[in-house]
């Protein structure tokens, strides 16, 4: 009975829970008073840093072109909505809840897949000082 229980456990994909840094009224609310602009693709908003990281929330209307950064390790967790991440040539779908972390170097991008913006929350290590975005075609 119980490897019964265990095998349908195993089964059933949960979301796992994401406790994002404190932000005052919540995500929802701070999505809401941080907007992208009409022609703006995407929005990084810092919410915290550490000495080792700094954590953003990142909403995407479209996609992103190939780019990698020189100096900094991502971990990515998709909030809401949705997508396919490229990394180099492998093609990974994303959903809420989904994690993924991007060596620096690696050349990667997002294409929204949703009918709404996707959220995500990313964490860059070393905290992100400066702009680390170089386009793919400069290598």
């Amino acid at each position: 009975m119980l490897c019964g229980l265990l095998a349908l456990g195993a089964c059933v994909r949960r979301a796992p829970r994401i406790d994002l840094p404190p932000v005052a009224g919540g995500v929802g609310a701070f999505v809401a008073a941080h907007p992208l602009a009409p022609a703006q693709n995407i929005r990084a908003d810092e919410v915290g840093r550490t000495a080792g990281a700094s954590y953003h929330l990142v909403q995407v209307r479209g996609g992103e072109s190939p780019h990698r950064h020189m100096v900094h390790d991502l971990t990515v967790v998709v909030v809401d909505g949705g997508g396919t991440l490229d990394r180099g040539d492998r093609r990974v779908v994303l959903a809420p809840g989904d994690v993924a972390v991007i060596p620096r170097g690696e050349v990667h991008w997002f294409t929204n897949r949703g009918r709404g913006n996707a959220l995500a929350f990313v964490i860059f290590s070393p905290p992100l000082d400066a702009p680390d975005n170089v386009p793919a075609s400069d290598r």
